[in-house]
């Protein structure tokens, strides 16, 4: 059916039918004819308008970049072998190739697995292989295998008694003694189910909680302690824990077992519900806070990921959190290597490379200035910082806010003010930056106060730690000529307020905003804000996402209705 298609296109990668009996025992239906057309028609991994054009959730499913941070943050060998079983339409396949020197992807649908030899055309270190693992001969071991979304599945496809065990048994005697399995799988408890989702995999809710008992099909999710159970009995006995947000499909932060999130905002989540919300009775972003505060996050986290081995090491990251919202040369991933250093890299190489330039060079500006700044060195393709076990100026004031210490609350904007203010020398009222940018502002010598001639604007508090009584600034991502530094410290009101409820019940927003001098510049200032946002945050990417969100309170109370009238 897609000989042409092969034929035009002449693919690098190996593509091997030994093991394919000409039958695919999963479909999707004639989407999948859609998605591969979209994938022969456009580059490798640009995605983004083709989705926009032909917008569902298989569309987006399928070719979304955001698939890729389940692992484009894992600290991979460049020298390895990995075994992808269950590779798709290849959403992860080409990062493997890109981070890995051979690549070996296993999938039981041809149609799929043309899909991803299409997808990874360029890849010449890449073999895929159609067909059942548990019938594949391989020639050697390798040093990762993942599998991500496949554990659930092997009900249906492992035809033994004891299908999960007999699988994680299969693959241990894949990898080599060090070698390491990457499973990334559903939480049978996650929150999202309490709060009405449909199972993933059967559609009915709350089927977890009941065993699996309703839709009697042959899949099913496992919670923490039966799966850390499960993995420990095929063989691995070094396993770390990993808590991708807001799950394994499109995760935005990984927490781990050793970072864990400290309070209510579980930074850069973007939620989403598929297929739709007509059964959600809770928002489940409200709920966050109270598990963290009771220790129970693990336990309700939606998705887990898990590293295990045999005999090597894990948990050398314990954290990431993945921008997926911005234009690509701006995409930047972090990741902390335990407690010993914090690492910026380029999620697209090498259009991201100058953007982690800049920041070093941002950084060294701040310090020139007399600032404090958490340096930083430039490796080969990241930015790395040591670790500092210090809380952020975003912690400390958000304590002073649930003290209600409006006296700290107050002391702590003039200070960060104070601070904006040193980070640049000033330049004439004439020319601000809001003035060249024909915004329709007024010209006012007074209204505005100081220009500085190099501002920061991501001099906010959650880029700031504090320790021994000073601030240390730390990622300095940009920087805008001859702005209002009153802008600058509006965006951090803004980003503080927007991100705790709980600030306004100590100083309401409007207070401080005119304490701070920002209230009457608030109009014109969102103005620039929006404008400063454009250059850098792709619109067609957060209309993507935004199209998935579907829960609203409104939503959860109108189901509860319903439910009240059962």
């Amino acid at each position: 059916m897609y000989e042409e298609i092969i034929e035009r296109l002449n693919p690098k990668p190996k593509f091997n039918l030994t093991w394919y009996h000409d039958k695919d025992l999963y479909s999707e239906g004639e989407i999948e004819d859609t998605i591969i057309h979209l994938i022969s028609e456009n580059d490798p991994e640009d995605y983004v308008q083709a989705i926009a054009d032909n917008y569902s959730w298989s569309a987006y499913y399928h070719l979304s970049h955001v698939r890729k941070n389940i692992l484009n943050w894992y600290p991979f060998d460049p020298e390895a072998s990995v075994l992808e079983i269950g590779c798709g339409m290849g959403a992860i396949t080409g990062m493997l190739c890109d981070r890995c020197k051979e690549v070996t992807a296993v999938e039981l649908s041809k149609r799929r697995a043309t899909g991803a030899l299409l997808r990874c055309r360029e890849k010449d270190n890449l073999e895929i292989i159609v067909g059942n693992l548990n019938e594949i001969s391989f020639e050697k071991k390798f040093d990762y295998i993942t599998l991500i979304g496949v554990l659930e599945y092997q009900g249906s496809y492992t035809a033994t008694e004891n299908p999960y065990l007999d699988f994680l048994k299969k693959v241990k005697s894949l990898l080599k003694p060090e070698g390491k399995l990457l499973i990334a799988i559903e939480n049978q408890y996650g929150l999202k189910y309490w709060c009405g989702a449909r199972e993933d995999h059967t559609g009915i809710p709350f089927e977890g909680m009941n065993q699996y008992s309703i839709s009697q099909k042959q899949v099913r999710t496992f919670s923490k302690a039966s799966l850390e159970e499960l993995v420990r009995a095929g063989g691995f006995q070094n396993v770390y824990f990993y808590y991708p947000m807001p799950d394994y499909k499109l995760p935005t932060v990984v927490y781990s077992q050793d970072c864990l999130p400290s309070n209510g905002n579980l930074l850069n989540t973007q939620y989403y519900y598929v297929p739709d919300a007509a059964t959600l009775v809770a928002q489940e972003e409200k709920i966050y806070g109270d598990l963290i505060r009771n220790g129970v996050f693990e336990f309700f986290a939606n998705s887990f990921l898990v590293e295990c081995t045999g005999e090597g090491r894990v948990g050398e990251i314990t954290f990431a959190s993945l921008s997926c919202k911005r234009f690509p040369e701006y995409q930047i991933g972090t990741r902390f290597r335990g407690k010993t250093a914090v690492e910026k890299f380029p999620l697209f190489h090498p259009l991201g490379e100058g953007h982690v330039q800049e920041i070093l060079e941002n950084e060294r500006a701040l310090q020139e200035r007399g600032l404090c700044v958490w340096k930083s060195r430039l490796l080969e393709q990241s930015l790395e910082t040591a670790y500092l076990e210090a809380p952020t100026l975003e912690d400390i004031l958000l304590e002073a806010s649930r003290r209600k210490d409006v006296e700290k609350i107050c002391e702590i904007w003039d200070l960060i003010y104070k601070e904006i203010l040193q980070s640049s020398e000033e330049v004439s009222w004439e020319e601000n930056l809001m003035y060249t940018l024909a915004l329709g502002v007024e010209r006012d010598r007074e209204k505005y106060g100081p220009i500085l001639r190099m501002g920061y604007p991501d001099m906010i508090l959650r880029n700031a730690f504090w320790k021994d009584g000073r601030i240390w600034w730390f990622d300095q991502e940009w920087k805008l000529e001859h702005i209002p530094a009153k802008f600058i410290l509006y965006r951090a009101i803004l980003q503080f307020y927007c991100s705790y409820e709980e600030a306004s019940k100590a100083l309401p927003l409007k207070e401080i905003a005119y304490r701070m001098g920002v209230a009457m510049l608030w109009k014109e200032f969102g103005q620039l804000d929006e404008l400063f946002n454009s250059v850098i945050i792709d619109p067609v990417l957060i209309a993507e996402i935004n199209g998935f969100k579907g829960n609203s309170r409104e939503e959860a109370l109108k189901n509860i209705k319903r439910l009240m009238k059962q």
